[in-house]
């Protein structure tokens, strides 16, 4: 069988959408909470970065997971759009009760553009390609190494300062947090939903935990262009 033949089946097509759906928020929560160190200081972010960069093939496996987790995910949810359009005219037979709200309705379009992001974010903070002058390594005395030891390490901190000084930059990092905040939400129900977990006694609290997840990481991610832009953080760079 391809890496594609569960397309043939709805039921195979709905495991993989949640699952490689499932992966990918839990991608973002844990993506926000690392973020997250920048306001504790630079070293902890810088050495939650090297930790990273530490892992070596384990951190390759991780992306390799991530990426493959994405392309199938953008697949399936093709199919299945395509598939519902052509066996009803409403997304799903419980739509009394799930409302068609901006975040469903626009989920193709903050799907494409969410995509785009991404890549950007990646050339950016991940491959420094589209920003090299914002790339500065740190050289780093571990605090239980001696005193002749010097590492050299991903100065993380002044990369994303640096970057979010620019407004423009600024703007689009936010815009972009925006749009998978709305995609997030609707994809959180989709993902229960497809499964079948749609009962009328317990689906509106899905729904209201989906929405307060993507509240909260929406807030902690735009704080950090916005925490640079006010001097909050950075100011000594």
């Amino acid at each position: 069988m391809s890496l594609f033949g569960y397309l043939r089946s709805t039921i195979l097509s709905k495991v993989v959408m949640a699952i490689t759906g499932a992966v990918l928020v839990l991608y973002v929560i844990v993506h926000t909470a690392g973020n997250m160190l920048i306001f504790i200081g630079k070293d902890s972010l810088n050495s939650y970065s090297a930790f990273l960069h530490s892992l070596g093939p384990i951190l390759w496996i991780i992306r390799a997971v991530l990426i493959l987790s994405a392309i199938l995910h953008i697949i399936t949810s093709i199919k299945l759009k395509f598939e519902n359009l052509a066996a009803k005219p409403s997304k799903y037979a419980v739509k009394n009760y799930l409302k068609a709200k901006l975040s469903s309705r626009t989920m193709i379009w903050t799907g494409i553009m969410i995509l785009s992001f991404v890549v950007y974010h990646l050339l950016h903070f991940t491959f420094r390609t589209t920003n090299p002058q914002h790339y500065y390594p740190e050289f780093y005395q571990p605090h239980n190494a001696v005193s002749s030891i010097i590492i050299e390490r991903f100065d993380v901190y002044r990369m994303v300062v640096l970057g979010f000084q620019n407004p423009l930059i600024s703007i689009v990092y936010i815009v972009g947090v925006i749009l998978v905040g709305f995609h997030l939400d609707h994809a959180i129900q989709s993902m229960f939903q497809t499964l079948g977990y749609n009962q009328k006694h317990y689906f509106p609290t899905i729904q209201k935990c989906s929405t307060t997840l993507a509240i909260i990481i929406v807030l902690c991610l735009v704080s950090i262009p916005i925490s640079v832009l006010l001097g909050f953080i950075g100011g000594e760079i």
